[in-house]
């Protein structure tokens, strides 16, 4: 899990962070998204499974070789098992480790970029001596590698690798040796005078595989099952093996279950990491708040929100912290009263775990205070098993208040029996937003609003996130849908197609202005029957971006 470096000891201006000070005295960090190595920085747990894993793989170095792969969805912590494993091994002669980063290759290149980088941590007297057994086989390389085989002995290891490749990889026969030579190779090196000990190997560490297009997913998964199956080769795969089961699922000739027995003919055995333990999580956002300087701010009701609402994803967890130190620095009306930085680590929490609620904030069609609105139909539903008797109690305004305010009549008689009042309480729940049910059951969800209502400053709130939402997000694909990346994609080529009004049209213009991707010229309620979107909304600086990135994947898709 990706944590800041020294996370314990960095609370005051810690090193390699960057300071976001407002008008105010308050200062707030960054936090960067580096791998921990260092087993006294390991905050969850991992340094036991890391040595766990490192003591099994050097036990099996004579079984080699084969794959190895932790397996983990986005954000939760490989890169950081990956380092810490490699740290856990023993260091040359006995065990070579080599990183080899699968995001930085590019089809075809990931196979020769691979192969090439296990050639390179082989011993150069091993290169020089497959470079004159090449040369000896005439059938193969012609006159022009005798004199290849004596200016060999002049070449650095990089430069080696490099002419090796282009003389074995120009044909479909030379391709087909390929194999051969690698295994002799590695053999070699295995058994090199002065290391002459049977359990050496080089691991190799093989990280974002998971990010990378299906071509280098492919491409890898061919260099290290086709040409790098040898003994004295063990390779550790940092991947979602749910993602690269889909991206092979073409060269498997299938779909996901023939892409996860594409997979299963490549890694021979694989470690599911679990989502952190609930002690450790919090430990870790405890940490986090430390080294960003917002310990005052994320007190045990917002730790469990960001506990749960994120399924306990470190990455996500970090990076809902830097929007508020981000946005904090952006908009001064955050430290002007009655807004403060605790209101803005709400807003925050709203726009990256409750989108729906989020996009009724900054509505400004969505009536005249969500927060009281969703609060008095929680109020409502809380007593449902046993209403008060007493006609005077509170509870019964409540009732009026809330049918009213979605210009219902409210219960004639009151007090009501509570099968009468769940029938009515049916039909409100009929004309209020969808995620109102759901929420009002989310006890968390429910105790940050009712904060902000202690505050006497939801009015404020709303006022602030209708005149400008904001500006940092997440800028996850998967919280856009399909259409509402195809009106994007039509606004930043200008396309002056015209759209018909309709409800949902008008609910995915209002997210993508929740989200800060679009502005509107005018009200999104007030568009006619037929209109042109590029007339009625347009691409703010960071929607333009996105819709320039979302090409840039799709090409390299």
């Amino acid at each position: 899990m990706e944590i800041p470096v020294d996370a314990e000891r960095s609370v005051g201006r810690p090193s390699g962070y960057s300071p976001v000070t407002g008008a105010s005295c308050h200062e707030y960090f960054l936090l960067n998204d580096q791998p921990v190595a260092r087993r006294d920085d390991d905050l969850l747990g991992m340094a036991d499974i890391a040595a766990g894993i490192a003591s099994v793989i050097v036990a099996s170095m004579k079984a080699s070789p084969f794959v190895l792969a932790v397996d983990a969805g986005w954000g939760m912590g490989k890169s950081t098992l990956l380092r810490q494993i490699e740290n856990c091994l023993p260091d040359k002669p006995r065990i070579v480790k080599l990183r080899f980063n699968a995001w930085t290759a590019e089809g075809e290149n990931a196979l020769e970029g691979l192969i090439k980088a296990v050639l390179g941590q082989l011993d150069r007297n091993v290169l020089r001596r497959s470079v004159r057994r090449l040369a000896r086989q005439q059938r193969l390389i012609g006159i022009a590698w005798l004199f290849f085989g004596v200016a060999a002995r002049f070449f650095g290891v990089t430069r080696m690798v490099d002419e090796l490749w282009s003389r074995m990889a120009v044909d479909a026969k030379s391709r087909n040796e390929l194999r051969d030579q690698i295994h002799r190779m590695v053999s070699d090196w295995i058994s090199a005078p002065g290391n002459r000990d049977p359990d050496r190997a080089l691991v190799v560490f093989i990280d974002d595989l998971d990010r990378c297009s299906d071509e280098v997913v492919v491409k890898v998964c061919e260099a290290v099952k086709l040409y790098l199956d040898t003994p004295g080769l063990i390779f550790v795969l940092a991947c979602d093996q749910s993602v690269l089961a889909r991206g092979v699922a073409l060269s498997a000739r299938g779909g996901t279950g023939e892409g996860r027995a594409y997979l299963e003919k490549i890694v021979q055995v694989a470690y599911r990491m679990p989502p952190p333990e609930e002690n450790l999580l919090r430990r870790l956002i405890r940490m986090y708040a430390l080294a960003s300087g917002t310990a005052d701010l994320i007190d045990h009701t917002v730790q469990d929100i960001l506990a749960e609402g994120t399924g306990r994803n470190p990455r996500r967890i970090k990076r809902i912290i830097n929007s508020f130190v981000l946005e904090y620095s952006l908009d001064p009306a955050w430290r002007e009263s009655p807004l403060s930085s605790a209101l803005l680590v709400t807003a925050i929490l709203l726009q990256h775990l409750y989108v729906p609620f989020y996009d009724l904030l900054v509505s400004e069609e969505a009536g005249e205070n969500p927060i009281v609105e969703f609060l008095d139909y929680v109020r409502v539903r809380e007593k449902l098993p046993e209403p008060p008797a007493d006609v005077q109690d509170p509870y019964w305004e409540t009732v009026r208040r809330t049918f009213a305010a979605r210009q219902l009549l409210a219960p004639e008689s009151l007090p009501m029996e509570a099968r009468k009042l769940r029938e009515r309480l049916k039909e409100l729940e009929g004309q209020l937003p969808a995620s109102f049910v759901d929420l009002a059951k989310n006890n968390a969800f429910v105790v940050l609003l009712e904060r902000i209502e202690k505050s006497e400053a939801s009015a404020a709130l709303r006022a602030q996130l209708v005149r400008r939402p904001l500006a940092t997000t997440s800028m996850e694909l998967g919280g856009l849908t399909s259409s509402e990346l195809v009106h994007l994609k039509n606004l930043y080529a200008g396309s002056a197609s015209p759209y018909m009004r309709t409800e949902p049209l008008q609910a995915e213009l209002r997210h993508l202005r929740a989200m800060g991707l679009i502005t509107a010229k005018n009200y999104i309620s007030q568009m006619p029957a037929e209109v042109d979107l590029t007339e009625w909304v347009q691409l703010t600086d960071r929607g333009e971006e996105f819709v320039r990135n979302l090409s840039y994947s799709s090409a390299v898709r």
